[in-house]
C-alpha cells in the first residue's frame, strides 16, 4: 500500500485487533455476569453480588474496577450515613446487552442439547425461568 508516494509495510499487530481488545476486556470469569445482573436489577449494590455471585469481595472489588475503568459500568456515591455505593450500566455496558443475551442463547440451548445442568439465578435473569426473590437474594443456599 502507499501512502503520499511511499510505500508503506502493512503487518497484522495482534494487539490492535478487535477480537484482542474484546478478549482483554471480557476474559474474566465474573465480568458478564456482573454486567447482566446491573442490567436486570437496574442498578446493584456491592453486597447484592456476594450473595449472588460465589465470588471472593477481593475479585469482585478488582473486578467492578476494571469494568468501571473500561467505561462498562459506572460507580454512584450517594453522601448518606451510612454511604451507599450504586453500580450501573454506561450506554457502552447496555450496547452489549445484545451479545450478552445471544451468547447466554446459545449456551443455553447447547446445554439443553447435551443435558446440562443450568444455573437457575442466570435463567432468571435471562427470563428462561420466573423470578423467584427468595433465590435472588440467597442462591447459594440449599
Amino acid at each position: 500500500m502507499e501512502k503520499g508516494g511511499i510505500k508503506e509495510n502493512i503487518y497484522y499487530n495482534f494487539e490492535n485487533d478487535p477480537y484482542n481488545y474484546v478478549i482483554n476486556t471480557f476474559c474474566n470469569r465474573w465480568k458478564f455476569c456482573i454486567i447482566r445482573g446491573i442490567a436486570f436489577d437496574g442498578a446493584t449494590r456491592f453486597n447484592r453480588f456476594t450473595k449472588q455471585l460465589p465470588i471472593s469481595e477481593k475479585v469482585l472489588t478488582t473486578t467492578l474496577r476494571e469494568l468501571v475503568s473500561d467505561g462498562l459500568i459506572q460507580r454512584n456515591v450517594y453522601p448518606e450515613v451510612p454511604v451507599r455505593v450504586e453500580y450501573t450500566l454506561t450506554e457502552a455496558g447496555e450496547s452489549l446487552m445484545p451479545l450478552l443475551d445471544l451468547m447466554y442463547q446459545w449456551g443455553w440451548k447447547r446445554m439443553k442439547e447435551l443435558d446440562l445442568e443450568i444455573d437457575p439465578l442466570g435463567e432468571m435473569w435471562h427470563g428462561y425461568r420466573e423470578k423467584d426473590e427468595a433465590l435472588m437474594r440467597n442462591p447459594f443456599k440449599k
